[in-house]
């Protein structure tokens, strides 16, 4: 399409403040033109702290917004469980969509919701923002350079000592709560299973183990899972909400060495085999890549494509759920993959 872009955002609670709201406002050939929340101090607090708002019309139902033809793209930010209805409907009305992960519950769902965008002919993208994130792709980049030969183990872990409604959004209590789809697996492992996808390919079967440690919630806040890779790697993913002090890092091991990336300033660190730690290359700064906001506004003005749509967004909800599945089965289970999208 041409001229500016007109965008809603559905759901103005953190994430809405913490990235698509300041996102938005850089992005060339766009405006905002419409908020969307339950809650009308949301949307009057969000016109409030951006003046580039002023002029957004407020709803509190996104089907108004849909169909009241002030928007072109949406942007969907709400609880888990409304992702799935909600991008439907707004494909249905012809309206591009931006989904907050994870796109859905069930693979079922994330079917639908690609369907229905195909049907519409309209841009559908999954904000897997790690695939937009410097340091990360310069770890990927890294490995598909050859700079550590062939890559045949993976090691992630995520940990923190406390629930995102408690210190990421506190009172967002859908976060971890099962009506609502929340939970440690779709929260942060959709992006690290993503990640660990880019780096090894596809993913054959994964054994999985999910706890509930604390007794005030009721989806898992504890996630271990072994993956046997298509290529014949394996891949190692812990989660936790209840480590105390926290952990984080993400390694790459290859027949010709080891990349790095902690969650510290030190950025991402390459190790040649037979060379000594001191010896490692650091890249403390990647080089900043366009944001997953400019990349949907770039796809629906067809300058571009999106390097996260609907397909991507069911891959990376087919290996959470393959540890969902095997640590209920208590046995290996096979990750369901998307037929007929290959790329990585």
């Amino acid at each position: 399409m041409a001229g500016i872009v007109r965008v809603g955002i559905v759901g103005c609670g953190r994430i809405a403040e913490a990235d698509h709201v300041q996102a938005y406002i850089g992005v060339k050939d766009c405006k905002v033109t419409a908020l969307c929340d339950i809650r009308k101090d949301r949307t009057d607090g969000m016109k409030a702290k951006n003046p580039d708002f002023k002029d957004a019309a407020c709803f509190s139902k996104a089907a108004d917004l849909f169909k009241s033809g002030l928007v072109d793209a949406v942007s969907i930010c709400t609880p888990n469980d409304c992702h799935f209805p909600q991008t439907v409907a707004a494909c249905k009305a012809g309206l591009h969509v931006l989904c907050e992960k994870p796109m859905a519950g069930t693979l079922e769902q994330a079917t639908k919701m690609i369907q229905a965008a195909s049907k519409a002919k309209v841009v559908l993208q999954i904000n897997q923002s790690l695939r937009y994130n410097a340091q990360y792709m310069a770890l990927v980049n890294l490995v598909r350079s050859g700079a550590i030969g062939e890559p045949f183990h993976v090691r992630c872990i995520r940990a923190c000592n406390g629930t995102p409604n408690v210190t990421w959004s506190p009172g967002a209590d859908w976060f971890v709560q099962k009506k609502h789809e929340g939970g440690m697996l779709v929260d942060i492992g959709i992006h690290m299973a993503d990640v660990m996808r880019m780096i090894m390919g596809d993913a054959d079967k994964v054994a999985g183990f999910l706890d509930i440690r604390l007794k005030t919630i009721d989806v898992p806040d504890n996630v271990n899972a072994l993956y046997r890779f298509k290529n014949g790697g394996t891949g190692v993913l812990e989660l936790s909400w209840t480590l105390p002090g926290g952990a984080g890092f993400l390694e790459v091991y290859g027949t010709k060495g080891r990349i790095r990336l902690g969650f510290s300033d030190k950025g991402v660190e390459l190790w040649k085999d037979g060379e000594k730690a001191e010896t490692a290359t650091t890249y403390p700064e990647a080089k900043p890549l366009k944001n997953s906001q400019a990349t949907f506004v770039d796809a629906v003005r067809g300058k571009g494509r999106t390097l996260t749509p609907g397909e991507y967004g069911r891959r990376a909800l087919a290996l959470c759920l393959a540890i969902k599945e095997s640590s209920a089965r208590g046995t290996f289970a096979k990750v369901k993959h998307f037929k007929g999208y290959d790329k990585l």
